[in-house]
């Protein structure tokens, strides 16, 4: 028996987050999929999975298939975000990622999405995150704190303590930018 996957994967969460914005055609999310640019330069996607995943998303009932007509052209396919879709987009959009390992995908396309909004935003997202990291560098050191300082385990612990700090300072410094960008925009500034 297959195993139920428990929710959409991050590029079926990128494809919802596109239907989400607006009504939009397939070929419009396999441009912005393709490799190379936008949500490519993240999560790139063929053609052929972007329409495999959208199938996902309409079973899950996350997205509906309107057809609109248009006197002078053959009818369109116009995909649009249900209201489970818009709630689940919405719940996970400010979810910190819980795996640090994801955090260069998820993260990422949680930025991309929220990249328009208002600074506090993503500062929200990203306090979020931050937090996150640092629980998890706690986690780990007193780990290593207790690992023989030679063993094998002390190894693995030290990396993934090093992976932890170079995402929180990676995440640091963009909360940094962010910060001056908001403080450069404010009414009086400059």
């Amino acid at each position: 028996m297959p195993r139920q996957k428990s929710g959409p994967t991050p590029a079926e969460y990128a494809i919802l987050g596109l239907v989400y914005q607006r009504p939009v055609h397939g070929y419009q999310i396999a441009q912005e999929m393709a490799p190379g640019s936008g949500l490519g330069l993240i999560c790139p996607l063929r053609r052929s999975n972007v329409y495999f995943l959208l199938g996902n998303l309409e079973r899950r009932g996350l997205i509906e298939v309107e057809q609109r007509r248009d006197d002078a052209y053959p009818p369109k396919t116009v995909l649009k975000a249900t209201a489970a879709g818009r709630r689940a987009f919405e719940a996970w959009i400010w979810q910190p990622v819980a795996r640090l390992r994801e955090v260069r995908l998820d993260f990422l396309l949680k930025a991309y999405f929220l990249r328009d909004a208002e600074p506090e935003s993503i500062l929200r997202l990203l306090e979020g995150q931050v937090e996150f990291c640092r629980r998890y560098l706690r986690e780990w050191q007193a780990l290593a704190d207790g690992a023989a300082p030679e063993s094998f385990d002390r190894l693995v612990i030290q990396a993934k303590l090093a992976a932890a700090q170079g995402t929180l300072d990676w995440l640091l410094d963009y909360r940094l930018r962010l910060e001056e960008q908001a403080a450069a925009s404010r009414p009086g500034s400059g």
